[in-house]
């Protein structure tokens, strides 16, 4: 009996070589945690929410002065500086909703459209430059309105978030 290879080596069309047979590994597509998915479309929904709140603030949108205007009254002035506030929930809910029903429905591991995710991460990357150029803070208003105001959006965008990644998951 002659000795012959082992069982992951096989002889070539040439006696002298003798090449190794790499085995093919079978991708699983093993659907992820629910919490992860939560965690996820939630940190999605939140600094989308950051985002949008810094660039209503260099548009001159600032929440502390528009909390201190008396926004929740019933005039029609009024109801117009509620405007950012339901912005920053809608972003929220959307971003959460998008992301959360994409990693639910698309199974990793994500090996297709690799060119189209690399130009969707330059392009955010460049927007949140855009967004990122320093403002002044405000002017007709405390630091702690302005920080009530802040972590009350911080707030809104989180349950909204949460609201959003839910509704997407479950349908």
């Amino acid at each position: 009996m002659v000795p012959g290879p082992g069982p992951g080596i096989r002889r070539s069309n040439f006696p002298a070589t003798i090449r190794m047979q790499s085995p093919k590994r079978d991708l699983s597509s093993v659907a992820l945690p629910p919490a992860l998915i939560y965690a996820t479309a939630l940190t999605c929904g939140v600094l989308a929410a950051l985002a949008l709140q810094i660039y209503l603030r260099g548009a001159g949108f600032d929440f502390a002065s528009l909390w201190g205007d008396g926004a929740f009254g019933g005039s029609a002035r009024e109801l117009r500086t509620t405007g950012p506030w339901w912005a920053v929930a809608g972003i929220a809910f959307a971003a959460s909703g998008i992301t959360a029903a994409a990693l639910s429905r698309l199974p990793p591991p994500w090996r297709r459209l690799r060119l189209l995710r690399w130009v969707a991460g330059a392009a955010l990357v460049l927007l949140l430059a855009q967004l990122g150029h320093p403002s002044a803070a405000p002017e007709g208003v405390g630091p702690g309105v302005h920080l009530a105001a802040s972590l009350a959006a911080l707030v809104i965008a989180a349950a909204m978030g949460l609201l959003g990644a839910y509704v997407a998951v479950r349908r």
